[in-house]
This record gives structure tokens, C-alpha cells and sequence, in this order.
């Protein structure tokens, strides 16, 4: 977690120090955003607490996108990036027998619509986005993926002439269950984990993340002090 952290100071302190001089359009932004992240897979959590171990916990999460407004401020796109790691868990039955190291990484298009387009200082946003994700549940393999869907809150508090700080929240989830693939997990002799009835472990990836970052414009939309 620590090397998480450090990752995701620099890549924020990167954003905002490289950014401003990358282009000349003003209605593109590069974000960066560190939070948490708490995830939901029913069967896995079932598993674990037929095994007698504590369920999933909170994670570490941080979220890169690259966007450009439309319409008059009013209309946004973002091609998204998000990226959690969990704490560990022993996962252990008759079948299987692994250290859980679960990391999720999400690859999606995002649209999101500015609520209050006139307000140069804060802004509130809805959106929403689809894409591609998966879920290793070990080092070595325990995969699950599939297409997603998510649900976005965004406020935004511009606080320089090119720079905003952010908070936001996102509900996603995979749209169809899928197998736990342990083809390259080598303490597995299956194809997929099985549970402790011997049956294959399916989920679909569900979390709740919030986070908060900075978002940087390529080009400054107008001078801070003239707002």
C-alpha cells in the first residue's frame, strides 16, 4: 500500500506540473484522483465466511482520465482509467489453497454532464460510463472480467487558472457473472477456483469508490482572477 501511495503522489504532482504547456485547446483537462475503494463479491465473501475468514475489505484506489468539454462547458467526455488493490486474504479449502491479493483495473468511456455550466468556480457533474474490467484475485491468476457500467458524482472547485480540485464518487459494476479463471495459478489443479462444495466460485465486481484529486486544463479556459 505504501508503494500505491507514493505511485499516486507523483503522478499527481506530474499531471499538475507537466500538463499546462501539453496543448493549446482549452477545454481539455488530465485528471488524477487517489481514494478508496470498497468492493462487493457476494460469493466470494460467502466463501470466505464458510472458510471461518473475515470478508473483503477496503481498498486503495486511483483513477487517470482525459477529457474535453463540449457545448458550452455543458457536456464532458473522458476516456477513464481507474486502477484498486484490496488487502490480502488467505482463501483455503479442500479444493484450493492461495494468498488472495486482489487488484481490479477498469478501462472505460465516460460522459458526464456539467449541472451548473455558467459557474466558472465550482461545478457539480452527473455521469456515466461503460467500458471494459477485470479482477485478479491472486497474483498469479483467480480472473474474472467483462463489461461494466458505471454511475458518476463529481464536484469540481477550480482554485487556479488551469488547475481544480475534485471529489467524486462512482458506483460500478460488471454486467454478467463470470468464473474464477486459475489457469496460471499453479497451487490450483482446475480450470476455475472451486468452492468448498466443489463447485466453481463465479462473481460479478461490484464497488463503491471515492476519491479526491486534481484536475489540470492543457490551456487555461480564462484567468482565475477575472472569474
Amino acid at each position: 500500500m505504501r508503494s500505491f501511495a507514493r505511485l499516486a503522489g507523483v503522478m499527481t504532482l506530474a499531471a499538475a506540473l507537466a500538463a499546462p504547456a501539453a496543448a493549446a485547446d482549452s477545454n481539455v483537462f488530465l485528471k488524477v484522483a487517489v481514494g478508496g475503494s470498497y468492493p462487493f463479491l457476494q460469493n466470494l465473501n460467502d466463501e470466505l465466511e464458510t472458510q471461518g475468514r473475515d470478508q473483503l475489505a477496503m481498498g486503495a484506489s486511483i483513477g487517470i482520465s482525459l477529457g474535453r468539454m463540449f457545448s458550452e462547458r455543458k457536456w464532458g467526455l473522458e476516456a477513464w482509467f481507474d486502477l484498486a488493490r484490496y488487502q490480502s486474504f488467505k482463501f483455503e479449502n479442500e479444493y484450493e489453497s492461495f494468498e488472495g491479493d486482489m487488484t481490479h483495473y477498469n478501462f472505460m468511456l465516460v460522459g458526464k454532464r456539467n449541472l451548473s455550466p455558467s459557474n466558472e468556480k465550482f461545478r457539480p457533474y452527473i455521469g456515466a460510463g461503460m467500458g471494459y474490467g477485470y479482477t485478479n484475485i491472486a497474483r498469479a491468476g483467480g480472473k474474472i472480467d467483462g463489461l461494466q457500467g458505471m454511475i458518476l458524482l463529481q464536484f469540481e472547485a477550480r482554485i487556479r487558472d488551469n488547475i481544480a480540485l475534485l471529489l467524486e464518487s462512482n458506483f460500478l459494476t460488471t454486467f454478467d457473472k463470470s468464473n474464477y479463471d486459475s489457469s496460471f495459478l499453479e497451487s490450483s489443479d482446475y480450470d476455475t477456483i472451486l468452492d468448498s462444495n466443489g463447485d466453481p466460485l463465479e462473481d460479478r465486481f461490484t464497488s463503491i469508490d471515492l476519491r479526491i484529486g486534481i484536475q489540470v486544463w492543457l490551456k487555461p479556459p480564462s484567468k482565475y482572477g477575472d472569474i
